[in-house]
């Protein structure tokens, strides 16, 4: 199980997101949960928003190790590129394409955790 922050600007999405990681096993949880003190082990973010952008800036500069995944409406781009996410993941997508991704960015997260 692995702690997922999830940063996506549509509460609906944020909904659907959070129902998905539960189904996989995850904790999503979001910015405030993260600011509580909640550790996440991989950032969910949809990239076309860009307080979500800037906040994913912010993380990269501090966790530099923390994997990134982008779940977007739009292709990755010169500014997700920069972020070096783990995987990008086109909206609409299916829960197997969301589970994969997981998947590559999971053992990221596990390496990070073992030498923190």
């Amino acid at each position: 199980m692995a702690t997922v922050l999830i940063v996506d600007p549509d509460p609906s999405t944020r909904s659907l997101l959070e129902l998905l990681l539960l189904r996989l096993g995850h904790r999503p949880i979001g910015p405030r949960e993260w600011v509580e003190g909640e550790e996440p082990d991989v950032l969910l973010l949809e990239p076309a928003s860009r307080p979500g952008l800037r906040l994913a800036r912010g993380v990269r500069r501090r966790f530099k190790t923390l994997p990134i995944l982008c779940v977007s409406i739009d292709g990755p781009s010169r500014e997700t590129r920069e972020l070096d996410p783990v995987a990008h993941v086109m909206k609409p997508f299916r829960r197997n394409q969301l589970e994969a991704a997981l998947d590559l960015a999971l053992p990221a997260a596990k390496t990070v955790r073992q030498t923190a």
